[in-house]
């Protein structure tokens, strides 16, 4: 594999929670990027691999680059070497995991982009994830200008594929997703209609197991990177990927996978501590809310909850500003965000 470091939030340094988390991200890039998974997702995504085996569409895989945010916990040489383009926002979209797949030799090539999404949801991305898919595809393709083909050879455009993996999908809703342009006849009579297959991208949809007697999933891919990314002992779930999936560990995956549980557990236990501050917070909202609907004055409230009126007043003043409705997550939410300009 080829790595790079991706350099980001330069304006401010990290916590070592922040670290972490990234960390964590890093080792999930790493263990996308192994051939043999890379394998499974190209398999399930290009038409072209769909009835090959996948030790038949490894050797068709060019060197993957994968961009990372702390290499030098991974310990991993960095080299320079392109995986970014150019944004007018901050200069550069940088690509997850990237890499060169050849059909029938090198008559037919594609340029696959994987990336490794923790959240599909509007409300945690600020915007629609298939907005920002059409983007980086659109990218792929505008890039290839002067590097894939120059001047108007047009037919040297690389068919592209961006692959979104989401990691928070409800137990029920696993599935995949295709993207791509299409075309159809709105008048007249023509024997072909031109087929538009330059421009493909996938979001892959896969379910958080906690529990083991969670079903698997009915498509094999899915049920594979379930259990890859799963809470599954260590053991077991190497074990599994083995047997059922035919995955070979090397020192390099299996030491990968189990760093990766490591960091994941330790960033889960702060995750649920911070998701028990947040419901206390909500609470304590909720219960002004009820009171302020009472028609209690601010001192009352507090005397009621016996706490300072300073601490209850923040949540007095964001829940009379949404009256008559006093949603408590949208108060939280002015809450959170008043907290952070201020």
């Amino acid at each position: 594999m080829i790595y790079r470091k991706v350099r980001t939030n330069l304006s401010r340094t990290l916590s070592a929670i922040e670290q972490d988390k990234a960390t964590s991200d890093d080792y999930v890039k790493c263990i996308l990027a192994d051939p043999q998974i890379a394998a499974y997702i190209v398999q399930a995504v290009v038409e072209e691999f769909k009835d090959m085996e996948i030790d038949e569409i490894i050797p068709c895989m060019g060197e993957p680059t994968v961009t990372l945010r702390f290499p030098e916990r991974l310990g991993v040489k960095v080299q320079n070497t392109g995986s970014e383009s150019v944004d007018e926002e901050d200069g550069k979209i940088i690509y997850d995991i990237k890499f060169p797949v050849y059909y029938k030799g090198k008559k037919k090539e594609f340029i696959i982009n994987i990336e490794a999404q923790k959240s599909s949801k509007k409300s945690k991305l600020g915007y629609k994830l298939e907005n920002r898919i059409t983007y980086y595809m659109g990218r792929m393709i505008s890039e290839q200008k002067g590097t894939e083909f120059s001047g108007s050879s047009y037919d040297d455009i690389k068919s592209i594929y961006s692959i979104w993996i989401c990691m928070d999908i409800k137990k029920t809703d696993d599935s995949i997703i295709e993207f791509g342009m299409k075309s159809n006849l709105i008048y007249g009579k023509i024997k072909i209609i031109p087929k538009l297959s330059k421009i493909n991208g996938a979001l892959i949809n896969v379910r958080t197991r906690t529990a083991k007697n969670r079903e698997l999933s009915k498509n094999r891919l899915i049920a594979m990177l379930e259990e890859l990314f799963s809470k599954s002992e260590f053991l077991e779930k190497k074990k599994i990927l083995e047997e059922d999936y035919g995955l070979k560990m090397s020192v390099e995956l299996e030491g990968r996978m189990n760093e990766m549980c490591n960091v994941s557990d330790y960033w889960e236990e702060v995750a649920l501590q911070t998701g028990r501050e947040e419901g206390r917070k909500k609470e304590q909202v909720s219960l002004i809310v009820k009171k302020i609907k009472k028609n209690k004055t601010m001192a009352e409230i507090a005397d009621d909850l016996e706490e300072k009126e300073e601490v209850i007043a923040p949540i007095y003043e964001a829940a009379l500003s949404m009256k008559p409705d006093y949603d408590v997550e949208k108060i939280y939410e002015l809450l959170e965000k008043n907290k952070k300009l201020a």
